[in-house]
């Protein structure tokens, strides 16, 4: 398998960073691309969407005024106050009709809170009923309005939809009276806005409601759909506002608040692909890519002719690292014959320092020995002390546990004297008892009282006499107790008398082999000291061999370390150059 040289993975590289330089410059410009055709679109959205509002609003305000000053027209509040004096409506009638003509639409319509009659271009049509809800515009005017709205619907007199601007008629107290006002042909307003927009641009009016009032497309504005079935993008949070807002959500929006007539006009431009390849700021990304391709290729031409250089003082450093390969060999092979003859030398020094330090071990061993015979030896000592000195407090205790049982015994012997007390009075009290019975019941009547409390008497002698029975069996128990303690107390006694003298004899035993010890730890010692005095003298030759030895085998590997950092250099030299020079390797 051949392997890839130097020179064609560095071409394989250069291209490889041609391509990911040109894939990233491609998507950075079209990023930044894409944000400054957002910002341009947008900018012009903007100003088409001032320039729209201005016009829309210029038109309107022309009505507007013809419309305020008919409603303050004296005629025509005069009419309004009395709708029935027909002197008056024909005069109301004639401003009206001068009005009407300079109007857009050449329409008027007026109606009168007193009579609630509907006139469309100076001609009777119908009686307004409030509580219709075809003519909610009626109650919203007279009762929310202060000067004028407007509202888009169908005429069915003229046959077609209008925006119509209601005015408020009031008289000198500022009461509303009634309503005149004019329709303006919308489709006109929008088909003006649509005459001059920029292709591409999608536009349209829409109310609070989010109805369209205005698009295109006319047949869109009597089925009253919703903006959001057009532009999707919009939701109620961005389509109602009371400034000009942008945003982007798969397109560029530009929202405009229409404010006098509560309308909003928006305009969209769907995103396009091409949008982020298009601009100044393209052109110069495709220039950045052309600088960047040329940097890279002047980068590799000097790459090529650094490894030309390269190659030839690998060639020159190869040859004078053979030299130096032979050289160290053979110093090589001298240190590792030294190296033997140290290492034979060493084993026997190591043989003697071992046996000496088995001897040492074997002397240790014995002093730990003897020193442990030695602490045992006196803790013996001082537990047979310890118990001869508890012995002795035991038999003490034992003589006064011995007295305090003589003078329970004679408390015993007063308590049995006490109780052979009690038990005659509680025969005498018998017996006085059962006499006062008798003599009770001689008395008769007079003896009944008497008679009760002979029977209490004679019932307590009773319980005195059976409480007696019981002192008398626990003090026989008690004196049962005493003798008996009195017996295990000499029995104790007698024993803690042979414990001391055992321990006696024990402590004797325990001083005997203590002075024996003592005797043989010192001679034990003075053998353990000599053999280590050999031991480091010993030990001091062997770590002079030792240091000899490491230091030749440090300088052996050092050496064999730079033999093959030398062959592996030449090696690698060797492969760097073949693959420089274009050769093949299987």
């Amino acid at each position: 398998m051949k392997q890839r040289t130097i020179r064609s993975k560095i071409k394989l590289y250069s291209i490889t960073v041609m391509a990911v330089v040109l894939v990233l410059s491609a998507i950075m410009t079209g990023i930044y691309s894409r944000s400054a055709n957002r910002t341009r679109i947008v900018a012009e959205l903007e100003r088409i969407a001032n320039q729209k509002n201005l016009e829309f609003q210029a038109n309107l305000n022309s009505q507007i005024i013809l419309a305020l000053q008919m409603a303050k027209s004296p005629v025509v509040v005069d009419y309004f106050l009395d709708p029935k004096d027909d002197d008056l409506f024909e005069q109301a009638k004639k401003e009206i009709a001068a009005y009407q003509e300079s109007f857009l639409g050449r329409t008027s319509f007026w109606i009168n809170a007193k009579d609630l009659k509907f006139y469309s271009d100076l001609n009777y049509s119908y009686t307004l009923d409030p509580s219709n809800p075809d003519d909610y515009w009626w109650n919203m005017t007279m009762k929310e309005t202060e000067v004028y709205n407007f509202n888009i619907n169908y005429n069915k007199e003229l046959g077609k939809t209008m925006l119509w601007l209601n005015v408020v008629v009031r008289d000198t107290k500022d009461n509303a009276i009634g309503i005149v006002g004019t329709g303006i042909p919308i489709t006109e307003f929008v088909n003006d806005m649509y005459k001059n927009l920029p292709a591409g641009i999608n536009m349209y009016l829409y109310n609070n409601s989010l109805e369209v009032t205005g698009a295109k497309d006319q047949k869109i504005l009597a089925e009253k759909h919703s903006i959001t079935e057009f532009l999707p993008g919009l939701d109620n949070d961005k389509a109602l506002t009371d400034q000009m807002i942008s945003f982007t959500k798969k397109g560029e929006y530009v929202i405009n608040p229409i404010k006098v007539i509560g309308w909003n006009l928006v305009l969209f431009v769907p995103a396009q692909f091409s949008d982020n390849f298009s601009g100044d700021v393209f052109l110069f990304g495709l220039i950045l890519d052309i600088v960047c391709l040329i940097i890279i290729v002047i980068f590799t031409v000097i790459l090529y002719n650094l490894m030309n250089r390269t190659t030839e003082h690998l060639d020159t450093t190869k040859e004078k690292a053979s030299v130096q390969v032979d050289l160290m060999d053979q110093v090589n092979a001298t240190i590792t014959e030294n190296v033997d003859y140290l290492e034979q030398f060493g084993n026997l020094i190591e043989h003697q320092i071992n046996q000496i330090s088995t001897s040492t071990e074997n002397t240790n061993d014995l002093m730990n020995d003897l020193e442990a015979m030695n602490i045992l030896r006196k803790d013996s000592i001082d537990s047979t002390n310890d118990l001869a000195d508890s012995s002795r407090t035991g038999n003490e205790h034992i003589s006064n546990i011995t007295a305090k049982i003589g003078e329970m015994s004679e408390c015993t012997n007063r308590l049995t004297s006490a109780n052979n007390l009690i038990a005659s009075i509680t025969s005498k009290t018998n017996l006085l008892a059962m006499n006062a019975s008798i003599e009770a019941s001689h008395a008769g009547e007079q003896g009944k009282g008497f008679a009760v409390v002979a029977k209490e008497i004679r019932a307590l002698a009773e319980k005195s006499r059976a409480q007696q029975q019981d002192v008398s069996r626990a003090i026989a128990d008690i004196n049962a107790m005493v003798k008996d303690m009195v017996s295990y107390s000499e029995t104790a006694k007698a024993s803690f008398d042979q414990i001391v003298a055992n321990t006696e004899r024990v402590q004797d035993n325990f001083q005997n082999m203590s002075n024996k010890l003592e005797s043989e730890a010192s001679l034990v010692q003075t053998i353990s000291a000599n053999l280590q005095n050999v031991s480091n003298s010993n030990q001091k030759i062997n770590l002079s061999f030792a240091e000899m030895k490491q230091s030749n085998k440090l300088v052996s590997k050092e050496i064999s370390k730079a033999v093959e950092s030398s062959d592996a250099l030449l090696v690698v030299t060797d492969e760097l150059l073949k693959k420089i020079r274009g050769e093949d390797k299987e």
